[in-house]
């Protein structure tokens, strides 16, 4: 690499840091809140259990992924870009409810 390149490259690291180490906030602040999201659909996963809910409800999933996407304008974000994040997002959630409401029922043959 020539030494110019070099020097740019350095110097372009030490002007990045400070956004860096905030976006390294943000990160960790996202990944909180997807815990934070994830633990409350296992509440959900437990009250569908008890009250005999299907876990799917499609309808749900519809008006979140209307709910961001409409949400992106105001955000400066791109509504695809919202929706395949919490398409990614809700799946997941499916199976941990599904994962979920699966460890509550009783073994076979002890109902």
């Amino acid at each position: 690499m020539p030494v110019n390149a070099e020097r740019g490259a350095a110097g372009g690291s030490e002007a990045l840091q400070p956004y860096r180490e905030q976006l390294d906030r943000i990160n960790e602040l996202l990944v909180d809140l997807l815990a934070e999201r994830m633990q409350v659909c296992r509440v959900i996963a437990r009250v569908k259990s008890a009250g005999g809910i299907p876990m799917m409800q499609p309808q749900r999933v519809t008006s979140t992924l209307d709910q961001v996407r409409a949400l992106s304008g105001t955000r400066q974000l791109r509504p695809e870009y919202l929706n395949d994040l919490f398409q990614l997002i809700i799946e997941e959630t499916c199976d941990e409810e599904l994962r979920v409401m699966a460890s509550l029922e009783p073994p076979s043959g002890e109902e």
